[in-house]
């Protein structure tokens, strides 16, 4: 045989070589088409479940759906974000088995797919439906963008196609947002601390791009132009940190209350006091006129709540003289 032929033979056997590596290695890592589902029945329940329990280094967050609304049992039954849990669910519902992995016991824990404890790695996952309960624990992240998984009570380990995002403990489930009134509609702001420091600022044109201090104490100046800006924006994207029903918790110290009125008819008053080095407020609503739904609203989502909120809102919250002011000579 020629050198020719026996290079066209060695051509066509390396092909065929890579070409069944490349299937075999398809298969074992999946492709997107490929592969057995982790968990086979819970696409089809997906839409009937009526609890999710998941559990993370000794802490459980137990998500229950309320006649049809979701909440945080944690948290008192405060809402939570569907949509993070549909996108769980979803991930889950779409992982498929890329490569089975140990059925050592012992050696779980290097995947993060041990029994979950207060020491464990791994996140234990408990879905509940009418009729079905499926119970997993996600170990480790995998090539970036994979998770090991494994089915609690079951020896096998699971490397899966998916990736499914799970909040940072249980506030991170919580509907985030609590209000959002542009700077533009607020016509003024007061705060009015226990020891009777008042601090007020207003606008007389709404188009006005700088609020005006008033009753500045005599010989003090304010520390730049624009600093009563910040207190007037506190309630564009005001978001919450935490919560807990108002009845479960006790009264810190520092009390003030900021008073926000709008060019518009909206009133909102923000209570706030400082426990534990946190922040917390109430918040209630009145509104006039076409503002009086927008109230309505508010008070029906946020009366009987205390929300723990990040120090640089809060801070504009409970702004004092010395905050807004040059340092006296």
């Amino acid at each position: 045989m020629s050198t020719g032929h026996l290079r066209t033979l060695a051509i066509i056997l390396l092909v065929l070589v890579l070409g069944i590596f490349a299937l075999t290695y398809s298969k074992r890592l999946g492709d997107g088409s490929g592969g057995e589902y982790l968990l086979p029945d819970l696409k089809s329940g997906i839409n009937e479940i009526t609890r999710v329990r998941i559990t993370k280094a000794g802490e459980t967050t137990t998500l229950t759906n309320d006649s049809g609304k979701w909440v945080l049992t944690e948290r008192q039954d405060y809402a939570i974000d569907s949509g993070k849990l549909r996108q769980l669910l979803l991930a889950l519902s779409d992982a498929k088995k890329l490569e089975e992995k140990t059925s050592k016991s012992e050696l779980y824990e290097k995947l993060g797919v041990a029994d979950v404890g207060p020491d464990s790695q791994g996140t234990g996952i408990r879905i509940v439906g009418p009729d079905s309960e499926i119970s997993l624990i996600l170990g480790n992240l995998a090539q970036r963008s994979y998770r090991y998984a494994r089915i609690s009570g079951e020896e096998e380990s699971w490397l899966i196609d998916q990736n499914p995002t799970i909040p940072s403990g249980a506030s991170g489930w919580l509907v985030q947002e609590l209000l959002d009134i542009d700077a533009s509609r607020v016509k003024s702001v007061e705060i009015v601390h226990a020891d009777g420091e008042t601090v007020r600022v207003a606008k007389e044109d709404s188009e006005a791009a700088t609020f005006d201090v008033l009753d500045i104490p005599e010989g003090r100046e304010l520390s730049y132009a624009t600093v009563a800006n910040g207190i007037t924006g506190v309630l564009s994207g005001l978001n919450l940190q935490d919560v807990a029903a108002a009845a479960d918790i006790a009264e810190g110290d520092g009390r003030a209350t900021a008073v926000f009125t709008t060019f518009d008819g909206l009133t909102v008053t923000v209570d706030s006091f400082l426990r534990e080095e946190n922040t917390w407020i109430a918040i209630k609503a009145e509104g006039i006129d076409d503002a009086a739904g927008e109230a309505t609203e508010m008070n029906g989502r946020l009366d009987g709540w205390m929300f723990q909120l990040q120090n640089y809102k809060s801070d504009q919250l409970r702004r004092r003289w010395n905050d807004i002011l040059k340092t006296e000579e």
